[in-house]
């Protein structure tokens, strides 16, 4: 695909970033969408966007421009802006929750479906950038693996109703990544329940994980090639973590997939067999 025009939500740090600084640098006009797009530098082709994707006039302010500077045409859309809510199911509120799906699951399906004309008309691609918690779960991560389950089971319902549309669907599975994601995390306050010390021993892990995280360039170079190098496949997962998950996934029956998750929370969070 040639240089063309892209969207990227939660371009302010991270994946998001560095995503934006690749598409830049293969000549491509970047619409940097953040909520604080006076965080973001401008250049003569990334231009920060105020874009909540979560507000309903971000979304149409963002339709009327490109319908007023590029013809109503998008070449690329890469709905990356997330969050994690991170607790146990018990110590989680109603606030908690709806906050989770609205900013992960409902926000970027709006999102799309605002842009799907724009897109069309471009025969573009849209990238939902995903994470190997879309397909298993994980202690203490119940909100964000089923916002997570959520983008994903609609992102492959988007790729059967528009076919023959001339739009490409994909989702990008990462594994841990060095960013602003994880300091970030919403954290319910475990200290005074049953789950305390889960809790401090799903902060170590999370330390060891960041220890060996892999650097968002990585999954910016592998948005950037799915975008611009077509054919690729729907799903792709990236991150030794994440491969070896998607391997254990694939490979194994679901009761021994199973199995094993439960012998691995086990181990890293001190929780009894049952």
């Amino acid at each position: 695909m040639k240089p063309g025009t892209v969207l990227i939500s939660g371009a302010s740090g991270g994946i998001g970033a560095a995503t934006a600084r690749a598409f830049a640098d293969l000549g491509w006009q970047v619409l940097a969408g953040t909520r604080f797009p006076e965080k973001i530098p401008a250049s003569g082709t990334i231009r920060p966007i105020r874009l909540d994707p979560a507000s309903a006039q971000d979304r149409q302010a963002l339709v009327e421009l490109l319908a007023r500077e590029f013809a109503g045409r998008l070449d690329v859309l890469v709905n990356n802006a997330g969050y994690a809510q991170s607790g146990a199911l018990e110590l989680l509120s109603e606030a908690d929750w709806h906050h989770q799906m609205a900013v992960n699951l409902i926000a970027p399906a709006l999102l799309t479906a605002a842009l799907l004309p724009a897109l069309r008309a471009a025969q573009g691609c849209i990238i939902n950038v995903s994470s190997i918690l879309g397909r298993t779960g994980f202690a203490w991560q119940g909100a964000y693996c089923a916002s997570k389950f959520g983008l994903e089971g609609w992102s492959e319902s988007l790729l059967l109703e528009t076919q023959g549309q001339g739009v490409r669907v994909h989702l990008v599975e990462p594994g841990s990544t060095r960013s602003n994601f994880g300091r970030q995390m919403r954290m319910v306050d475990a200290s005074a329940s049953p789950y305390r010390v889960l809790a401090e021993k799903f902060a170590a892990t999370r330390a060891r994980l960041a220890q060996r995280a892999q650097a968002p360039e990585r999954v910016a170079a592998l948005i950037v090639r799915t975008a611009t190098r077509p054919p690729a496949p729907f799903r792709q997962t990236i991150g030794r973590d994440a491969r070896l998950t998607a391997l254990l996934l694939r490979l194994l029956p679901a009761p021994a997939y199973l199995a094993l998750s439960k012998a691995l929370a086990r181990r890293l969070f001190g929780l009894r067999a049952r």
